[in-house]
């Protein structure tokens, strides 16, 4: 447990007993019942209303329908089936021309009968096939609003065959309003089998279009944006239908089902599609709750079964110090291997028909290393006794991320204890454990403790040789070198070097650079220059890290920094062009130091004179400097806005086009800004986006929105709205 104290400003003492299995708990885990099975392979939006459009007598070419996916904001409407218009007569297009009209106005006055015998005679000319995205909103918008009025079924049968393949004809296009009615409605009515029907045939429809694999899992793998965890990942499923289903699934309370469901359609379901969908079943209130329960275990599910974008979340999460959203996601996700339903396989031999998640192995050292950043020691004490209490033995990469964590946070009394019950349990430290114990000595200023620690280390590599694996023990002497410098022991860092180039592990380029970034940082140029010419007899190539280390200590006293650095990128075979130029601005950047803003801005600067030759600053380079200075708050929001500012005026003097990232962070920038002017230069860059006609994406809406209904300027937020439905129906119009 931890134990805290209430003394003013004096750290809690941390006791680790925690780590000890308790003999209650092993006598619980003796007489659990393992379970050995078999696995599962996995791998109320308003629609403009608009005028259908007649067919022009002149002939058309051939166009060929997009295959984009269809996010929730976007809406891309631009797949429907086309055929060539050149060989229709003039009586067949008046025939189309006066048909439409009809079938609009029997729509709008909720006529179903005259609807039913249009779309027939539409159907029986092979007109369908000339729909475009105005004629399939429209049919969607209809069929919704009958629903509204009568239930399907109280118009009999023809009249509710008509309507079920106007909105599957128009869904399949990306129209889904009326399949979304029609499937609320069997759930109201209590028919959840004929909802998942209507799923599955919407499935069919748009895997005859091709956007649908006909195999598992149901669509391509989606491309994820780790860094905004709100925005629906591009899928042909659209995500109000998939929630239609997964309500069906509610309603026969199947959550099993509902997960397999949802896997395979690898998409995410936006937060807002979920607060529609809570208004929209207000007739069952437990059904409501049902939704939000499973949306939000569905979500997690969603979010393990894909590691990489997992692990991308998490390191964003800790960057961003989010305790809150941490917790919230470490709970839901023990929870889904407990009863009832779990779903969550937390080894390979759990895996069954039942439980088709199975948790990637590097859960528990991550959760522990990040809540350990996050200062959340009372939390790891919870991660570690669930870990027991799931039968889990504590990996070695566990007892790692604790020694990392609580050395990172200058706890070194628990990184001790860590160390001494690791040893008492039998457990044998690695490379990674050694470096992580120096490194806590010597993060608490204890450097001549962090020695012994290190020649301890140092004996044992010499007698197992590379068998304790170069890589390792690489780490342990960097990290080493990297203590003793900063601390200013030179002659010890030096002494372990010249060991390195004897005995082994031979010095890599981070090494070498440890020791340029020290001479650099004291201006010791001489110095530096003497490590550098150790890199060629060494067979070491100099890296990104080098070249900005030496661009950022020699600019401060030489007027020609930059050609001596461009002159030796070239004698390293590396070419100074915008993209390598570019690769150092970032680096000085990330470093997040008022020095490295300095040097990054005088070489953009240098760049922009042309003083490099061709190499000159091009849309990356700026973005890539917008995004940097407007991450965090490691500057002033004076500084901030005033090089964003120049920043953009440089680039529309030099005739740079923004992108659309480029865009993003200045209008992210501009809304987090809560003075007035923040807002005035979001809407600025954001007018300026729609005029350049930029390509908008999900990420812009969402920034967009979501920064206006925060301030409550409802207004705007409006125009946006409708920004994106003509945005929509441009896109799709362009292309016919």
């Amino acid at each position: 447990m931890l134990l805290r104290t209430a003394s003013h400003g004096i750290a809690p003492a941390i006791a680790l007993d925690f780590l000890i299995p308790r003999t209650i708990l092993c006598q619980t885990l003796s007489r659990a019942d393992r379970r050995h099975v078999g696995s599962l392979h996995t791998s109320p939006r308003r629609h403009q209303s608009s005028t259908a459009q007649p067919l022009r007598r002149s002939p058309l070419s051939s166009t060929r329908g997009n295959t984009a996916g269809l996010s929730q904001l976007t809406q891309d409407l631009d797949v429907f089936d086309e055929q060539s218009l050149a060989g229709l007569t003039h009586a067949q297009i008046d025939a189309y021309n006066s048909t439409m009209p009809k079938l609009r106005a029997a729509l709008h006055h909720g006529d179903v009968g005259k609807v039913r015998k249009l779309w027939t005679l539409l159907k029986s000319r092979n007109s369908l096939a000339f729909f475009g995205p105005h004629h399939h909103g429209m049919c969607a918008r209809g069929v919704a609003e009958i629903c509204k009025k009568t239930p399907p079924r109280q118009l009999g049968e023809d009249i509710e065959l008509v309507l079920r393949d106007m909105a599957m004809h128009s869904a399949a296009a990306g129209a889904t309003e009326g399949l979304k009615a029609l499937m609320l409605c069997a759930i109201k009515d209590r028919r959840p089998d004929d909802a998942l029907a209507l799923y599955e045939e919407y499935l069919g429809k748009l895997r005859e279009k091709g956007l649908l694999r006909s195999d598992d899992p149901e669509s391509e793998e989606s491309e994820e944006d780790s860094e905004e965890d709100e925005f629906p990942s591009l899928s042909p499923i659209r995500d109000e239908v998939l929630l239609s289903a997964i309500v069906a699934h509610a309603q026969r309370d199947s959550f099993y089902d509902a997960l397999q469901l949802y896997l395979k359609a690898d998409t995410r379901i936006a937060q807002s599609t979920v607060e529609d969908f809570t208004h929209i079943l207000h007739f069952d209130r437990a059904l409501s709750a049902k939704m939000n329960q499973y949306a939000r275990r569905l979500s997690t599910a969603s979010l393990l079964a894909r590691p990489p974008t997992l692990m991308k979340h998490l390191a964003n999460l800790t960057r961003d110090s989010a305790t809150i959203s941490l917790e919230k996601l470490y709970t839901s996700t023990i929870a889904g291997a407990r009863d009832p339903d779990p779903w969550l396989a937390i080894t390979p031999e759990e895996l069954s028909a039942t439980r088709v998640v199975l948790l990637p192995d590097f859960f528990w050292p991550s959760f522990i290393k990040s809540f350990l950043a996050c200062r959340q020691t009372n939390i790891v004490v919870q991660v570690w006794d669930d870990m027991l209490k799931f039968g889990v033995k504590p990996p070695l990469a566990a007892w790692n991320a604790l020694l990392d964590g609580y050395g990172h946070i200058r706890e070194l009394k628990s990184v001790l204890q860590v160390w001494e019950l690791m040893h008492k349990q039998g457990v044998k430290p690695d490379a990674l454990s050694h470096r992580a114990l120096i490194s806590a000595y010597l993060t608490v200023g204890q450097a001549d403790d962090a020695l012994v620690r290190f020649h301890a280390f140092e004996r044992e590599y010499l007698k197992r040789g590379s068998s304790m694996g170069d890589s390792g023990a690489l780490a342990v002497y960097n990290t080493t070198l990297h203590g003793l410098l900063f601390a200013s022991r030179v002659d010890d860092a030096l002494e372990i070097k010249k060991k390195m180039q004897t005995n082994g592990p031979k010095p890599d380029i981070t090494t070498y650079n440890t020791f340029l970034r020290y001479h650099g940082r004291k201006g010791e140029l001489k110095s530096m220059a003497r490590i550098l010419q150790e890199l060629e007899p060494a067979g070491v190539k100099a890296d990104i890290f080098t070249f900005s280390t030496l661009l950022a200590s020699m600019i401060r006293v030489r007027a020609d920094a930059g050609k001596i650095v461009v002159n030796f990128m070239r004698k390293q075979g590396v070419e100074p062009d915008t993209t390598a130029l570019t690769a150092i601005i970032d680096h000085q950047l990330e470093e997040r130091t008022p020095q490295g803003f300095k040097v990054a801005m005088e070489l953009l600067s240098k760049m922009e004179r042309g003083e490099f030759g061709d190499a000159k600053p091009n849309a990356i380079t700026y973005t890539s400097v917008l995004t940097a200075i407007n991450r965090g708050d490691w500057l002033s929001k004076q500084v901030v806005e005033e090089y964003s500012q120049r920043l953009w005026e440089t680039m529309r003097t030099r005739g740079i086009k923004p992108n659309r990232t480029a865009y993003n962070v200045l209008l992210r920038a501009s809304l987090e800004n809560k003075e007035p002017e923040g807002l005035e230069n979001a809407l600025r860059y954001y007018r300026d986006m729609v005029n350049s006609r930029v390509h908008m994406g999900t990420d812009t809406w969402y920034i967009m929105l979501k920064g206006l209904m925060d301030r409550k300027r409802w207004e705007e937020a409006e125009m946006v709205v409708e920004d994106m439905r003509k945005y929509k129906l441009n896109r799709i119009t362009s292309s016919l």
